[in-house]
């Protein structure tokens, strides 16, 4: 894994609630059933007349080994902004950087942890930051992952792509992939008009 970057993205008003620290969020959801937030990340290569999504495959020795998910995780106490800890398991994960979050798709998702905590999990829609003209490449963490596709709406449906079968962590993995190509279909028109920047320094541009 190479040097942690700056993180240095843009972000949509409708995730302006999340531009905030976990602690933050919390505090202003007293009656919330979850004290645990986590997010996930699709990244949607648009750069194809097919628009296609970032899968990763679970490493065999982990949790649901061989299915597949977008990159994300837990938020830390440490990161700045929940859109910030989304920024970072991208990387993390894929050593991909954000350049655009916006969002958010589908609902939140609940789900316990071993001990009975409730998590919570945003789901949001990022644009990366590119080389002119090269093609999108991801580079795995082997701990977490061992491979990753990218899957055009049609695949994600049929649950293959090409050779690779696509079984999703849970169903409602899927469905919210499966929402990140209708989003993104409904949101290209408005993309520009709606960005906000975190605050850093504004030397990436889409």
């Amino acid at each position: 894994m190479t040097e942690t970057p700056t993180y240095n993205f843009q972000y949509d008003e409708s995730v302006a609630e999340f531009a905030v620290s976990k602690s933050a969020y919390l505090r202003t959801h007293p009656n919330a059933a979850f004290k645990l937030v986590a997010t996930a990340a699709l990244v949607l290569d648009t750069s194809l007349p097919t628009p296609r999504i970032l899968l990763l495959q679970r490493a065999a020795n982990d949790s649901h080994p061989g299915k597949w998910e977008p990159p994300g995780g837990a938020v830390d106490d440490e990161d700045l902004t929940i859109l910030h800890a989304a920024a970072r398991e991208l990387w993390e994960e894929a050593s991909l950087q954000a350049s655009h979050i916006s969002g958010p798709v589908g609902g939140p998702h609940f789900f316990p942890r071993s001990n009975g905590d409730q998590i919570c999990r945003f789901s949001f829609a990022v644009h990366v930051l590119t080389n002119d003209g090269a093609a999108l490449s991801a580079k795995l963490d082997p701990n977490e992952h061992q491979s990753y596709v990218w899957a055009t709406e049609e695949e994600v449906r049929a649950g293959r792509a090409g050779a690779v079968d696509l079984e999703f962590v849970k169903e409602e993995v899927k469905r919210t992939v499966l929402l990140a190509f209708i989003q993104a279909h409904d949101d290209s028109a408005q993309f520009v008009s709606r960005t906000r920047w975190t605050g850093c320094t504004r030397r990436h541009v889409l």
